[in-house]
């Protein structure tokens, strides 16, 4: 039996979700940068590496768009969702508290779902100038990677842990 999971993708505008979705579903990046309008929904499947062995799962990846703030629409899409991969910009002035924002969102929209955290455009960061955002997994857990929608840089490995944590808990 293949279980269906509903995860939502989030952050502020243009910080790169819907690049690392596609970048994780087609193996592709495109350089043109189209805003999302209201949501996207990809259906992914995937095998994922759980305690009980391998698990196949449909991931369907709701992409919001840009910011939940004072949206009831919007905070509405977070309904039925099992966990959220919630995306930063490394390049803007202080990703780790944009993402904290979101993270409250969800921590009190869906409280006990897991979240991952993705530290997005690791190429156009050097590793020195990169936060390490422990104040963000202290309060909300999960795991937290710098990645790139460009290379590819932990996009599988990011998905596959939102994944696994899904499964591992029953959500």
């Amino acid at each position: 039996m293949i279980a269906a999971r509903k995860i939502c993708v989030l952050g502020d505008f243009a910080v790169g979700k819907t690049s690392l979705i596609r970048r994780y579903v087609q193996g592709s990046f495109a350089e043109d940068y189209q805003a999302t309008i209201g949501v996207a929904i990809t259906r992914h499947r995937t095998e994922i590496a759980t305690s009980q062995g391998p698990q196949a799962l449909d991931q369907i990846l709701w992409d919001i768009e840009g910011s939940l703030h004072g949206r009831d629409l919007a905070l509405r899409y977070l309904e039925g969702a099992a966990g959220a991969l919630i995306v930063g910009d490394l390049t803007r002035a202080d990703p780790v508290a944009a993402m904290a924002a979101h993270a409250a969102i969800v921590a009190q929209e869906l409280p006990g779902r897991p979240m991952v955290f993705a530290l997005n455009k690791a190429d156009l960061v050097e590793p020195a100038a990169r936060p390490d955002g422990q104040t963000l997994l202290a309060s909300h857990g999960g795991l937290l990677r710098c990645c790139s929608a460009k290379t590819g840089e932990a996009v599988p490995e990011l998905f596959a842990a939102l994944g696994a944590r899904i499964l591992e808990i029953g959500i």
